[in-house]
Parts: structure tokens; C-alpha cells; sequence
């Protein structure tokens, strides 16, 4: 019988050698997947009166890209359309998370270009644009994840055109988004 409770006592403190590798502390992890992608739906106000002589507001619909560069940084890629007409545009940027977690608020900006149809000449209402956003993004479960954004958008058109509002996206990422590996390099 002591030979047993011997051996289990050896056995056990061998796993916890083992199991506490001091070798891999302090090494950098990043995610298995780092993609994640959905729609979104949001309101946007004009802040210019040229554009407001269009519409005071827009119904905005994007297509959200996420990509996670590190663990608190982030490229977006948005494929945007503002409603009523036909106003696309996208924007490539950054965005950066103070905090990680399920919970995580992030600041971000970005350069794109936009349109928005308000006279008939296209050259006028086509330009570049940048973007700024405050937001937060919430992980509803491991594959989903919800992202709420405050962006400012400038479109450098004839008539530097302005506008922000608020927006709720969903994004999906495939399995293994929460499993990480190490980065020895």
C-alpha cells in the first residue's frame, strides 16, 4: 500500500512539473484564426449642407472585414452603402484595443473612397476619404461577435462631404478563433 500511494504521489508531482513549463512563459500567443467577417446596419447624419440638400440622413449597410494583427491590434477592410441612391465606398484602416477580452473597446482609422450622387457630374462626387471610429466589440460566443462603431467620415469631393453616426454589426470567424499559439520569433 505505501508503495502505491509512492508511486501516485510521484506521478502526481511529475505532472505538475510538466504541465508548468516555465520555458513558455513570457513567450508571445496569437490566434489560430485571426479573420472575421459580417454585415452591419447604421444610421449616418450629413454634417455639410450640400449634402444635406440631398438627404439629411442615410441608412448605411457595410460589409465588415476584420483582421487581428496582434492581440490588440486589428486591420479592417468595409465595404460601405449609404441609402437612399447609389453611394458606395471602402475604407482600409487600423483599429486598436486598449483591452482584451470578451469585451473590448477599440479606436480606429482609416483612407478609402467614397461616392455620393448629387449632381451629374461623376468627377464631382467621387473622392477620397478618411474615417475615424470609436466603437466596442463584444464576443457573443466563440464564432460570433458583435461590434457597435461611432464613425466620422470625410469624403474630400467638390464639396467635402461629412458624415457620422452609429452603427451594430455581427461578425463570424471560423472554429479556433479563442485557441492560441506561441510565437518563439
Amino acid at each position: 500500500m505505501r508503495k502505491a500511494i509512492a508511486l501516485a504521489a510521484l506521478l502526481g508531482m511529475t505532472a505538475v512539473v510538466w504541465a508548468a513549463d516555465p520555458s513558455e512563459k513570457g513567450v508571445p500567443t496569437s490566434p489560430l484564426r485571426v479573420y472575421s467577417g459580417g454585415l452591419c446596419v447604421g444610421a449616418v447624419q450629413s454634417l455639410n449642407k450640400e449634402l444635406k440638400a440631398e438627404h439629411n440622413s442615410y441608412l448605411k449597410l457595410s460589409f465588415q472585414n476584420a483582421v487581428y494583427v496582434k492581440e490588440n491590434t486589428g486591420v479592417f477592410f468595409d465595404i460601405d452603402w449609404f441609402l437612399p441612391g447609389i453611394n458606395p465606398g471602402a475604407d482600409l484602416g487600423f483599429d486598436i484595443f486598449p483591452i482584451t477580452g470578451s469585451f473590448r473597446p477599440f479606436i480606429g482609422a482609416g483612407v478609402g473612397a467614397h461616392y455620393f450622387d448629387k449632381s451629374k457630374n461623376f468627377g464631382d462626387n467621387i473622392g477620397p476619404s478618411g474615417t475615424v471610429h470609436i466603437g466596442f466589440a463584444l464576443d457573443l460566443t466563440d464564432r460570433a461577435q458583435m461590434r457597435v462603431r461611432v464613425p466620422y467620415h470625410i469624403i474630400l469631393n467638390k464639396t467635402n462631404d461629412q458624415v457620422a453616426g452609429v452603427e451594430v454589426g455581427f461578425l463570424f470567424t471560423g472554429r479556433f478563433k479563442n485557441v492560441k499559439k506561441l510565437n518563439y520569433n
